[in-house]
């Protein structure tokens, strides 16, 4: 049993559960594939470390042998590393926040190397509006993706039944909250432009890796 203090802890602590795996179907390999020279899932990780402190950032990924290498690299560069159920990943998340108890957590795709660190920080300034169980930027829609925010209340998620789930909501895990929004509290802030939504910044194909990175070379470009 964990002593008092760390309980009392725990309610203050945020993590950030970066969801990710080697065996994506469209791009095989595309967390480790090179963005601007750097693996795709370090700028994502980058990203969040500007909100959320380093030792409190954790990769979730598979116990499978396709996603070896994807923790061994993680595990070198002194990244948090667990590893759970390849397709259920509700049930891995699960097991996660076992591993790392905490208050509220973010889950974010590691498909999102532009996310905007700030759009972590507003999620977090809604967490004092009680009894709320998800703070999302998704419901409705007027983000692009890869611009995915969604922050939960870990009590609530810990004592979701796995084994009720359908297999959309064991994959993806806020599912069950958006099917069901009478049983939970959930807050969507909303973009000012909500024309956003239209354009995509996250990294399903090649070809999206290959626009971002043309993207990010003009912005040097003009920075000089």
């Amino acid at each position: 049993m964990a002593p008092e203090g760390s309980k009392k802890e725990q309610r203050l602590v945020v993590r950030a559960f970066i969801q990710a795996r080697m065996s994506s179907k469209r791009f095989p390999g595309k967390v480790l594939a090179p963005l601007l020279g750097r693996p795709m899932i370090m700028h994502v990780i980058s990203r969040v470390q500007e909100v959320i402190p380093a030792e409190r950032v954790v990769v979730a990924t598979s116990t499978e042998a396709t996603d070896d290498p994807l923790a061994c690299y993680l595990k070198d560069q002194g990244i948090g590393v667990f590893r759970g159920d390849l397709d259920n990943v509700a049930r891995r998340f699960q097991a996660c926040l076992e591993e790392h108890p905490c208050a509220w957590f973010f889950r974010v795709c590691a498909d999102s190397p532009l996310l905007d660190s700030a759009l972590l920080s507003r999620a977090l300034s809604y967490t004092n509006v009680p009894e709320v169980d998800l703070i999302t930027n998704v419901h409705p829609r007027t983000f692009p993706p890869g611009q995915s925010v969604e922050l939960l209340r870990a009590e609530t998620f810990a004592g979701l039944d796995f084994e009720g789930l359908n297999p959309e909501e064991r994959e993806h895990l806020t599912k069950v909250y958006y099917n069901h929004p009478q049983r939970y509290k959930i807050i969507n802030f909303e973009s000012d432009d909500r024309g956003l939504a239209g354009e995509k910044l996250a990294v399903d194909t090649v070809g999206d890796l290959e626009r971002l990175e043309e993207r990010f070379s003009r912005l040097r470009q003009r920075l000089g």
